[in-house]
């Protein structure tokens, strides 16, 4: 656990440096970080990549108090606490696969103040019992994480997530930052009228990636032939192909298994643990394909995925 505020940038590039390894923030960071340490509300719209979870871990470690992060995936909690757990912070989630005596051993670590971090899904948090504890408890800020989820215009929504808007009222001094990498002029305003940020600032960084090339061309037929051929020509490199239905995904990776490509499919109709072994087999391996519908990818840390395929048009440009 680090001090109490006042605390300074410095104190946060310190952070930084020792737990997660980098010299300098980047981008915008810096600013996010300043406005939260202060205790004010704020959205930042980063890019992939672009560290957005250091905007609300450093805060949640530098003030007093207990850092809650509301995050719409099991998956992606689970491999952000293991992250933080492995860099040696005080990180743990509570979600519904844990067992009983794991979440009162987590609620006894928060009473006794040895928690930075609570990850918690939405629907988990908006629980009345969830809520009437958590009032009881010190709070350093609640960060929402994907929060394009909030709105109705944004490819992953989510109407849970619209229930977040009373934490304005529920806890009126606890600074709450909503991040995401997805979001145009239209989502950002939805996202700060539902969670209530109209009066916070706003951190909107550049999105330009000149180390990505983007490329389209016409479908002809099921289009499984130039899918093949596409990831015949990157070999032994991850990628990620998107389908439109969970029948699309399963006759594609079905397709590309035939073909000698290590293939696997993602969707939201095979069950949670099988899906959760596809996720850890595509995490881990040095060169596999992940045949999902667009459910798939949000917060999913892979940093050697070196294509993107939508074998059926997505829903929009931002998908």
């Amino acid at each position: 656990m680090y001090g109490p505020m006042p605390a300074s940038l410095d104190e946060a590039r310190e952070i930084l440096r020792r737990t997660f390894g980098h010299a300098e923030f980047r981008g915008r960071q810096a600013e996010v970080i300043t406005e939260v340490l202060a205790g004010r509300s704020a959205m930042a719209v980063l890019p992939t990549g672009g560290g957005k979870s250091v905007c609300y871990q450093i805060p949640a470690m530098m003030r007093p108090g207990l850092g809650l992060v509301v995050s719409p995936l099991i998956a992606l909690m689970a491999d952000q606490v293991a992250g933080l757990q492995q860099s040696g912070v005080a990180a743990a989630r509570i979600d519904s696969t844990g067992e009983s005596w794991e979440r009162a051993q987590t609620w006894e670590r928060i009473e006794r103040g040895e928690l930075d971090l609570l990850y918690i899904s939405p629907e988990g948090l908006m629980q009345p019992s969830m809520l009437e504890r958590l009032s009881r408890t010190p709070l350093a800020l609640i960060a929402i994480d994907e929060a394009h989820c909030v709105s109705q215009w944004g490819h992953d929504f989510r109407p849970e997530y619209r229930m977040m808007g009373r934490l304005a009222d529920i806890f009126p001094n606890v600074p709450r930052l909503a991040v995401t990498a997805t979001a145009d002029t239209r989502t950002r305003e939805d996202i700060r009228t539902e969670l209530r940020l109209q009066d916070s600032a706003e951190f909107v960084a550049s999105f330009a990636r000149p180390e990505l090339a983007l490329s389209a061309e016409r479908k002809r037929g099921a289009g499984h032939k130039r899918v093949l051929e596409l990831v015949a020509a990157r070999p032994d490199r991850s990628g990620v192909i998107y389908a439109g239905s969970r029948d699309g995904v399963d006759k594609l990776a079905e397709t590309l298994r035939g073909e000698g490509v290590p293939a696997l499919a993602y969707h939201a109709g095979l069950d949670k643990n099988l899906r959760a072994e596809r996720l850890e087999k595509f995490l881990e391996a040095d060169a596999a394909v992940m045949v999902a519908t667009i459910a798939f990818g949000m917060g999913v840390d892979k940093p050697d995925v070196r294509y993107v395929i939508h074998a059926d048009p997505p829903a929009s440009i931002e998908a």
